[in-house]
C-alpha cells in the first residue's frame, strides 16, 4: 500500500493548481448557464452550490485534518459533480463535458485518500 501512496504523492503538490483550474472551468460553465438560462434557473443555483462545495473542501479537510472527512468530502463532491453534469446535459449548451476533468480528479484523489485510509487502519 505504501508504494501506491508514494506513487500518488504528487497529488498533494498538484492539488492547488488543479483546484484553481477546475474552479475556472466551473466559473466558465456557470457563465454559460447564466448566458443561456439566466440566474433564476435551478441549474445556475446548483452551479453556485458546486463552486461553494469545491471551495470549502480544502477548508474542512485542513481544519479537521482527518482522512475520513476528506474521503467523505470526495464522495459527496463526486456525487454532486455527476449530478451537475447530468443537469447541464439537459440544457442547450454542449459544454457539460467540461465537468469530466473534475470527475477524473476526484476519482484519483479519492483513490489516494482511500489508500491512506486503508494503510491507517491496517497499521492500527
Amino acid at each position: 500500500m505504501e508504494n501506491i501512496i508514494n506513487a500518488l504523492s504528487w497529488i498533494d503538490s498538484a492539488a492547488a493548481t488543479v483546484w484553481i483550474f477546475l474552479t475556472i472551468i466551473m466559473f466558465w460553465l456557470l457563465y454559460k448557464v447564466y448566458e443561456t438560462e439566466g440566474r433564476i434557473h435551478p441549474v445556475f443555483h446548483f452551479g453556485v452550490f458546486m463552486l461553494v462545495l469545491v471551495w470549502i473542501y480544502p477548508l474542512y479537510t485542513f481544519l479537521f485534518n482527518q482522512l475520513e472527512v476528506a474521503f467523505l468530502g470526495n464522495l459527496i463532491t463526486l456525487w454532486a459533480t455527476v449530478a451537475y453534469m447530468r443537469k447541464l446535459r439537459k440544457l442547450p449548451i454542449k459544454e457539460y463535458k467540461w465537468m469530466i476533468p473534475q470527475i477524473v480528479w476526484i476519482i484519483i484523489a479519492s483513490f489516494y485518500v482511500g489508500c491512506m485510509l486503508i494503510e491507517k487502519y491496517l497499521m492500527a
